[in-house]
Formats: C-alpha cells, structure tokens, sequence
C-alpha cells in the first residue's frame, strides 16, 4: 500500500522552476532525475525509507510556491523534514538571490549571462556522495560517456521503487558499491583506476572516514585538503564536490573543460582560458564563484541545446 504526503515550499523569490527543470532535463548529469516542462521526479532514499518525490510550481516568478507530494511505503514525520530539507538543497531553494545579482551585474560580460536569467539558481547533486562519484567518473571524458558510465554503475548497483506501476532508479548506497567486484567496472567501461577510486571512497563513506556531515562545518580549504588526501580525488573533482555537492557559494571548479571553454570565448580571448586565467576572472565573482561557475555551465547547456534544435 503506497501512501502519499503533501507539502509546500515557499523558494526564496524570485525563483523560475521551470529554468531549473530545463536545466535538468538537458543536463548529462541527469541520470537518476524524471521531469518535463513542469513536473520534477526523483527517487530517494529518505530517513531510511525508499521514497518518490514529485515537484511542480504552484505560484509565479516573483512569488513562487513548489507543491511537493512524497509517496512510498511508509511516508512519516522525519521522511517529510528530509524531504522538505533535500528539496531545498537541490534547487537552491533559500538562498536571496540578490547578493549574487548584485556582483554580476557589476562585470559587464558576466551580466549578458546572468541578467537574462534572474529567477535562476543552482541545482545541485541530492547529495555529497552522488557528487564525488559522478566526479570522480567525469575525469577527464566527456560529458555524454560520462553519463552513460554513470548509469552503467547505478544500473549494476542500484535498486528502484515502483510507484503507480512505473519503476524510479534508486543512487545505490556506499556500501552497494563497495561490495562490487572491480571486473565488473571494467567490464562497463570503467579505467582500473577510475574504478579503484570509485570503490575506496564508498568504502570510505560507508565506513564513516569519509564524513560529508562533519566536512560541511569546516572551511572551503580544509574540505579540499580532505577530500583529496583519497587517491584519485584531484583538485578538480573535490571543487566540484565541494559546489555541486555541498552548496558552496564561492567554490569553482576552474579547471572544468566547459567552464574554461566558454569563459574564453565570452572574454575574446580566442582560445580556451587557462585555469589560472579562470580563477583570476573569478576574483570578481568573490563570494559567489560557485554560483558564476553554475550560470556559465547554463550556458554552455544553453548553447549545446541550440546546436541540437
């Protein structure tokens, strides 16, 4: 018997979900994520109980109302806060956007990028772990084998809810992918050391030694350090965790290809940026470098999208 639950959230406005839908219907990271125009889906598990969350807008831009329904097995009290807390994470949901507005419009080029978009946010990762192994598997391929990489592992260690007779793909816990047989990686498409990284830290997360809870109180640079004292976790990937996972506002990932690419060609520099060139152009975007870094990889999406039509 499947129960359902209901609740509202008021977004800090102003807020566009449907610019956040878009951006997950076209992302490559968007392998676990169900949604159209309007409607978001996602399966999660939730104070340890399998649950799906559907999302869609109820208000307008600028006073914005997501009505949230959570449906599984057992629905109670503590699934419903984290829900509500997930929900928020993902979308950004809290966060005054005026702040970060305020610092893009002050460069000139940045703000023909953002300022087109004022009810845009960040979406992020539903969690650190799901951040860490998506980046670890995006190393240095591109984003279309990364994903298909990525579903090959959820595929091989995941588990899914049915629900109304359609089945949600599930993030496999740590441990689930701890107990994989390498050989079975490789026989994905994995790299031995890709899938020697990807084992040690869900080893490291199941365990409790990689504790993404006790990383979130310390600071930015202290996160880095333990991050990438894991073999095979670069500055890169730990940035990304750190933004994508975390919700950092200041963390870039500025030795991301796109990133690189696409800030190159806004500043007329005819080739991509180098990382350093990245991080000293980011000075400006001081602390709201990972919601710059969002804001470009939008349009990055936006262009590839256009490419496609």
């Amino acid at each position: 018997m499947i129960q359902r639950r209901a609740f509202e959230i008021a977004p800090a406005p102003p807020y566009d979900f449907a610019l956040a839908l878009h951006y997950v219907r076209h992302a490559h990271t968007s392998i676990l994520e169900r949604g159209d125009e309007t409607i978001y889906r996602r399966a999660l598990r939730l104070a340890g109980r399998d649950v799906l969350l559907v999302a869609h807008a109820t208000g307008t831009i600028s006073e914005p109302r997501l009505q949230v329904e959570v449906a599984g097995e057992t629905v109670d009290d503590a699934v419903l806060a984290e829900a509500d807390a997930r929900l928020r994470h993902i979308f950004t949901l809290d966060i005054d956007p005026a702040p970060f507005l305020e610092v893009a419009m002050a460069d000139p080029v940045f703000a023909r990028v953002a300022a087109p978009y004022p009810g845009l946010r960040p979406v992020l990762m539903a969690s650190p772990y799901e951040s860490l192994i998506g980046a670890i598997i995006g190393q240095q391929i591109t984003t279309a084998f990364a994903a298909k990489v990525k579903r090959a592992l959820f595929d091989l260690a995941g588990r899914s809810i049915e629900i109304d007779s359609v089945h949600y793909p599930l993030l496999p816990e740590p441990a689930e992918v701890a107990a994989l047989d390498p050989a079975e990686l490789l026989a994905r498409q994995f790299s031995r050391q890709k899938a020697a990284t990807v084992l040690n830290v869900s080893r490291a997360v199941a365990s409790g030694e990689l504790n993404f809870a006790a990383l979130s109180s310390l600071p930015p640079d202290e996160i880095l350090a333990r991050l990438t004292q894991h073999k095979g976790v670069g500055r890169w990937t730990a940035e990304v965790v750190l933004m994508r996972g975390l919700g950092a506002h200041d963390a870039i990932p500025a030795g991301d290809v796109g990133l690189r690419a696409v800030i190159g060609r806004a500043y007329g520099l005819g080739r991509h940026a180098t990382e350093a060139e990245v991080r000293a152009r980011a000075e400006a975007w001081a602390g709201w470098r990972g919601w710059a870094t969002f804001f470009w990889w939008h349009q990055v999406q936006l262009e590839r999208v256009a490419r496609s039509d």
